[in-house]
């Protein structure tokens, strides 16, 4: 006969005011279909038990908001992509960890490098989007991550205001959930 009652409390039984068990949100599966995210999550090696739940891809060339430095952005991306090269940026938020992964190359890779930063979910502190526009038609989408020992501002250009809404709000709840458990 199997017993039934309260579940158990951790520290004996007690339970800290504010502490209460919250579940973490519930996450889409995991990303899939987009090769340069999987070649990206090829330079990690993933934790045991570790699933990749959101991602997003920046701008790796972009240079300011004005729509002079959007123009020189546009023309040095262009001469990247015809000699072969390009800058990618990911940020991947699995069930352990944030990561952010940035791939660089140049002339058909002859220069290449590949950064892998790892950060603790308990960690990052702070997500906001920003939404800049100028010449009131030329819009900027920012995500902007705040760990406790660095700031990260990506340019996002493929996904619309609602996608990038609900990747804030998925990170937000990442980030309540682990700072109730951290007692933050």
């Amino acid at each position: 006969m199997a017993m039934t009652g309260p579940p158990q409390q951790p520290y004996g039984g007690y339970q800290q005011p504010g502490m209460m068990q919250q579940q973490p949100p519930q996450a889409p599966p995991p990303p899939q279909g987009d090769p340069r995210l999987a070649d990206a999550l090829s330079t990690v090696d993933l934790l045991p038990g570790e699933q990749p739940y959101f991602s997003l891809q920046a701008d790796g060339f972009f240079v300011g908001v004005s729509p002079i430095a959007k123009m020189f952005a546009s023309i040095m991306a262009f001469m990247v992509t015809i000699t072969g090269g390009h800058i990618r940026i990911f940020m991947v938020v699995t069930n352990q960890r944030l990561l952010m992964l940035q791939s660089t190359a140049q002339w058909c890779g002859l220069n290449s490098t590949k950064v892998v930063k790892s950060f603790a979910l308990a960690s990052v502190k702070e997500v906001a989007s920003v939404k800049a526009t100028a010449m009131c038609c030329i819009h900027t989408r920012l995500v902007q991550v705040h760990s406790m020992t660095e700031r990260h501002n990506l340019v996002i250009k493929k996904l619309g205001d609602q996608q990038i809404r609900q990747f804030v709000t998925q990170l937000s709840g990442v980030i309540v959930t682990n700072s109730a458990r951290a007692g933050v």
